[in-house]
């Protein structure tokens, strides 16, 4: 077995241990392993909403979070994978949460007498 960040040059023989070599550039290995070849680091696609937060390492891939504006809407154990614009509210909703890196935002609908664009966080009263 080689350790992570490495992958296998030579198996082991009966009479030769295994011999292990890094990972050449943009490729990576996170476990110990007898691979003959290391995996190519993912990449953060900002057509995905995503951006690097740490880059790819021999021994770890890319770590992607979600852009400003988006939210995480899968991930797994190397981080976000695919992120989603936070929800527009319509006029006549306000903001009742604001979207954050792991939740949409979530509108709600104004009560009587009150109105909003849809952009603040509180209906405002209608004028009299």
């Amino acid at each position: 077995m080689c350790s992570p960040g490495n992958h296998v040059h030579k198996h082991c023989t009966k009479f030769t241990t295994t011999s292990c070599v890094s990972c050449i550039a943009f490729t990576f290995l996170d476990e110990p392993n007898g691979l003959m070849k290391c995996a190519p680091c993912s990449s953060c696609d900002l057509d995905l909403g995503l951006r690097v937060k740490q880059p790819c390492t021999s021994q770890s891939d890319d770590f992607c979070e979600p852009q400003e504006g988006f939210f995480c809407w899968f991930s797994n154990k190397n981080g976000c994978k695919i992120a989603q614009k936070h929800r527009s509210c319509k006029p006549g909703q306000y903001i009742h949460h604001t979207g954050t890196t792991s939740t949409d935002t979530v509108c709600a609908v104004c009560p009587d007498k009150t109105y909003s664009d849809g952009s603040l966080t509180s209906c405002q009263p209608h004028t009299e």
